[in-house]
């Protein structure tokens, strides 16, 4: 016996994946709008704390997106989103667990070594000028966004609202500000180093 339900579900993905495929932005807003309260609570429930949780959804919906005409879904919308934040979250505490043992190491090191207060802040002070240089080759809106979620702790949905702009718009100038920024930070940093570095740890100034 033919489930009416299920039939009716997949026809829907169909015309809804379809539709993102095609650059449709209502029939994103639609899929956002339905899934996005249920992937954040996928998230909190593999222990990814509230904030974090959001951001690491709305990057799921950012690269749905920017990979829209590539997209190749032989699942079931739902299933093709929440696997995808299960993906991200394991990639959250990965890279949890590279930084911390970055931490644990540099600490070793710092308590091996002779003080070299001096030297530390000349270092700092150069990481400052260059992240700071690289930020301000940002596009001016493209900027002020990534600063405001980078630095200033901003939800995407926060900075939506004060740049009168969609959560989408938001989601876009911050992937093209980390495009940026590894760019111009290639030829100085590792890859890794840059995205540490790039923490509100180091504000521009």
């Amino acid at each position: 016996m033919i489930n009416i339900s299920s039939v009716n579900i997949e026809a829907e993905d169909k015309v809804l994946i379809e539709g993102i495929k095609h650059g449709n932005t209502a029939v994103y807003d639609i899929v956002f709008t339905r899934f996005y309260s249920a992937l954040v609570y996928h998230a909190v429930m593999n222990n990814v704390p509230d904030d974090d949780a959001e951001d690491l959804v709305q990057e799921v919906f950012f690269k749905l997106w920017l990979n829209r005409e590539k997209l190749e879904i032989h699942t079931s919308l739902r299933n093709y989103l929440f696997v995808a934040v299960k993906n991200n979250c394991n990639d959250y505490f990965r890279h949890q667990k590279a930084e911390q043992n970055l931490h644990d190491k540099i600490q070793s090191q710092i308590s091996t070594e002779e003080p070299t207060n001096d030297d530390d802040r000349l270092v700092e002070s150069e990481l400052r000028e260059l992240i700071n240089t690289a930020i301000n080759k940002l596009p001016e809106k493209c900027r002020r966004v990534f600063i405001l979620y980078r630095f200033k702790n901003k939800k995407v949905s926060e900075i939506a609202e004060m740049e009168n702009i969609t959560p989408r718009t938001v989601e876009t100038h911050i992937g093209k500000a980390y495009k940026m920024l590894r760019q111009e930070l290639k030829d100085y940093l590792p890859m890794f180093v840059t995205s540490i570095i790039l923490s509100s740890q180091f504000p521009p100034i």
